[in-house]
């Protein structure tokens, strides 16, 4: 076997394994499935062939998951439909994977086109985990807040404080938000400080718009179809987003943030911020990125102060950081959020 075909069947199981981890049984099932038939040269080979040499972050696995998903949601495969939970189905991996194979014969082309299209999640999980990072920053400086997400897709994660988010021992944020994190926490951050947004854009290469149909398809494409309670944390954020309009402009992260730090801004304390977005980021504009960064924390002053917020995957945990500072741990959803800071 050629050592790009080995490298693609190592990143499906991989991404299988991960799924598995995560609470997918059924992904997780589905894509060792889809593994082995690479390994054959079956119907998963033939559409994944041309991606092969795609580097290993560009979530190959999960796009053709996402890929397959829209079809189901979509009603064009009403049969595989009645395996998947996220529409009414009973999640018998074992019955949906010939299903599934069937799917990439018959519709090879559709599948193939939309793998073109990318990764594109705007998990809302996240605002959990990086919750206790604003409040951070709002403790610390006793300022309103400027907010800048890179990589912000549908912006749902924008309106991080219109969410509600429920501990043991305290809660935050709105109690009649659509979106509510009742278990996303194993180490809550602390929960009485306040927070207020003055300021909120966000920036995407191809951002989608939540309200719109077909916005709407494709998040719920990419959730895990055995994870209904993500969908209805989605379900909750896109009905907020209706009431509630944030624009993400359509650019590349670096040109973004190059014109957005360009000079501090007084009587704010700035937040640019990400969610497992670096992995997508070339090598280039991610110079530009820290660049950028560098020369906002270097104007940083007491009246104008500059903070970076990130929470990116490193090895088995995705890390929540200030700075170089490490605030947290979580999973990657944003879930079992473990707070670090004394």
């Amino acid at each position: 076997m050629p050592e790009a075909h080995e490298a693609l069947t190592r990143r499906i199981r991989h991404q299988a394994d991960a799924c598995a981890r995560l609470g997918s049984p059924f992904y997780g099932t589905l894509l060792e499935k889809v593994a082995a038939d690479v390994e054959a040269e079956g119907p998963a080979w033939r559409v994944l062939a041309s991606f092969e040499q795609e580097r290993g972050r560009s979530a190959l696995a999960l796009r053709l998951m996402g890929a397959v998903h829209r079809l189901v949601l979509l009603g064009t495969l009403s049969e595989l439909a009645t395996h998947y939970p996220s529409t009414g189905g009973d999640g018998d991996p074992a019955a949906a994977w010939p299903l599934f194979r069937d799917a990439l014969m018959e519709h090879r082309a559709e599948v193939t086109a939309l793998l073109r299209r990318g990764c594109q999640t705007n998990e809302v999980g996240r605002s959990a985990a990086l919750l206790g990072g604003y409040l951070e920053v709002a403790h610390r400086t006793h300022m309103p807040l400027r907010i800048l997400e890179i990589g912000a897709s549908a912006g749902l994660n924008l309106r991080w404080d219109r969410y509600r988010y429920e501990a043991l021992d305290g809660a935050w944020g709105d109690a009649d938000s659509p979106v509510r994190f009742d278990h996303a926490f194993d180490v809550p951050p602390p929960m009485n400080r306040t927070a207020e947004v003055v300021e909120r854009k966000g920036c995407d290469v191809a951002p989608i718009d939540p309200t719109s149909e077909e916005g709407s398809l494709t998040l719920r494409s990419f959730v895990w179809a055995d994870q209904l309670g993500r969908l209805a944390l989605l379900d909750g954020a896109i009905a907020l987003a209706a009431e509630m309009p944030v624009e993400v402009e359509r650019s590349d992260a670096a040109s973004f943030l190059e014109r957005e730090l360009a000079a501090p801004r007084a009587g704010v304390a700035t937040v640019v911020y990400h969610s497992v977005f670096m992995q997508y980021v070339g090598d280039e504009e991610r110079a530009r990125i820290d660049r950028s960064i560098g020369r906002a924390y270097e104007q940083s002053t007491p009246r104008a102060p500059f903070f970076h917020l990130s929470m990116e995957p490193r090895e088995a945990t995705f890390e929540i950081r200030l700075g170089d500072e490490l605030l947290g741990e979580s999973r990657a959803h944003g879930t079992g959020v473990v707070w670090l800071v004394p």
